[in-house]
């Protein structure tokens, strides 16, 4: 008796789970009460397979959001999906792709694997508060091989690029070419390494917490000799370089 019971109670759940994965996304996301830095516009499809023309975080509008929901896991009280975004080829355009997964009932941690982002340079630094004020072009890819953060980074594998970077120079843009990061986790924060070689002989260690509105950073940097002679100068205003030429950076 208590068999059947039990086998009832769980084809309700499961009915009542894939009733809901299945319901259209314009009903449910309407009801649901955002966080003040998101919104959601041009919703359509179902919980189970939709999109949204635009979602803006922060004042950072993402495109063409596409989202696939694999409602087995919410039988086992998680979520988990596949996610896209916005064009890849689009250097202006905020662009992702890969898996995440959360709490069903709890969202206070998030995990993904194989998961990449594309950011456009000028639209991240404006969100940051920077000791000197730089107008920077580019793209930030993103690549996580592990992620598991939530209230704390618990697990993080990956890599960040700065591509095709630039900076606003009195002639025009400098090109000072690509610099790649190792991502861990530094604690609670993220840590991010870069190593030479790049055209600036940067190498750092830094931390940064998950707002972004709190960072350290230390290394040194020895700009190559073929950049503008006003990078030189700038460089300067970091202090005096060393018998190696380096200049030393700890903020």
């Amino acid at each position: 008796m208590k068999s059947k019971i039990s086998w009832i109670v769980g084809g309700i759940i499961a009915f009542l789970l894939f009733a809901i994965a299945y319901m259209p996304a314009v009903q449910v996301i309407g009801r649901i009460t955002l966080p003040q830095n998101v919104s959601i516009e041009g919703v359509s499809g179902t919980l189970f397979s939709g999109k949204a023309q635009t979602v803006v975080v922060n004042g950072l509008p993402i495109n063409n959001v596409k989202w696939e929901l694999n409602p087995l896991y919410m039988l086992i009280g998680s979520i988990n999906l596949d996610v896209k975004a916005g064009n890849i080829r689009d250097k202006n355009d905020i662009a992702f792709e890969g898996p995440i997964s959360t709490g069903l009932f709890r969202q206070t941690s998030v995990s993904t694997e194989a998961f990449t982002l594309y950011l456009p340079v000028d639209r991240v630094l404006a969100q940051v508060q920077l000791p000197l004020p730089v107008n920077a072009g580019g793209r930030f890819k993103v690549k996580l091989d592990e992620l598991h953060y939530g209230p704390t980074c618990r697990a993080l594998s990956g890599t960040g690029d700065w591509l095709n970077a630039t900076v606003a120079g009195t002639q025009g843009p400098i090109d000072f070419g690509t610099y790649s990061a190792k991502l861990r986790c530094e604690g609670d924060d993220i840590g991010i390494t870069v190593n030479e070689p790049n055209m600036l002989g940067l190498s750092i260690d830094a931390t940064v917490q998950a707002d972004m509105q709190k960072f350290q950073v230390a290394g040194k940097f020895k700009p190559d000799d073929s950049l503008p002679n006003e990078v030189h100068q700038a460089a300067r205003l970091f202090g005096t370089p060393d018998a190696n030429g380096y200049t030393q950076i700890k903020l």
